[in-house]
């Protein structure tokens, strides 16, 4: 009867966004800028249920291979949701690098203990770190980064199905590497203003020594406040093509540790 294959096919369209949802959902609450804690929850549900309903007919799924018990479903889900937790960890731990190297050119310049909220983390850090965070948002979206999460997860489909995912000595060896990785982008960014500070810091100590009479605490903290802001907005000049290859290689790490959580 018509009626009963109408029926049908609804019904097998809504399990098809049902289960696009449950790998997009959790993408998009993870992935930066959108996911951020500013972003309303209802219009991070919306963008994904949108993202989830345009992508359900175009996206391979094999609704006859769903588990059919509530021990299955569960774990369906839980795959699901850890897969887009990877994938959205390795783009959070270029931002918390940023985030990293301005609180220690914050510290060493005397402003630890000045603190803003940060809308990206909704946490609090330092003034230079929500600076350098907001810069590399700006770049994030300027060189469309955002398009890397959804080719990806398009992609995934066809190398990871739904609830097929599989974490390998290989796989957990490259998120260990991705962690490492973000310490080097810290040293990497906050090398200018750090290293300048540093001469500070040591030059300081040398005229202390020789001229006992100067009030070097007095003398060092404006100074260094000063050198750290100009040598952060020299840092610029290199931070952009610093950030540009960070995200072009994210676009070609990513298909690979998809590909790698596959099996």
């Amino acid at each position: 009867m018509p009626e009963t294959a109408l029926l049908n096919m609804t019904l097998s369209g809504v399990l098809a966004v049902f289960l696009t949802l449950l790998r997009v959902g959790p993408l998009v609450f993870f992935m930066p800028v959108i996911g951020s804690r500013g972003v309303p929850v209802q219009v991070k549900a919306l963008t994904a249920l949108v993202i989830a309903a345009v992508l359900a007919p175009v996206v391979p799924l094999s609704l006859a291979r769903l588990p059919t018990t509530a021990l299955g479903v569960g774990l369906l889900v839980t795959r699901e949701i850890l897969f887009a937790g990877i994938l959205a960890l390795f783009v959070r731990l270029v931002f918390a690098a940023v985030q990293l190297a301005g609180q220690y050119v914050s510290i060493s310049m005397g402003m630890g203990m000045a603190a803003a909220m940060d809308p990206q983390f909704g946490s609090q850090t330092s003034l230079i770190g929500i600076f350098w965070n907001l810069v590399a948002i700006l770049i994030f979206l300027a060189v469309d980064g955002h398009h890397i999460f959804l080719s990806t997860l398009v992609e995934s489909y066809r190398w990871v199905e739904p609830g097929g995912l599989r974490l390998t000595e290989a796989s957990l060896r490259g998120m260990m590497a991705g962690v490492s990785h973000m310490f080097v982008l810290a040293i990497k960014v906050m090398a200018p203003a750090g290293a300048a500070l540093l001469f500070s810091h040591v030059a300081m100590g040398v005229l202390a020594k020789i001229v006992p009479q100067i009030p070097v605490m007095i003398v060092a903290m404006p100074l260094n406040i000063a050198l750290g802001f100009v040598f952060v907005g020299l840092s610029l000049s290199f931070f952009l093509p610093l950030m540009v290859r960070q995200f072009d290689m994210l676009g070609r790490l990513l298909p690979r540790l998809m590909m790698g959580l596959g099996g």
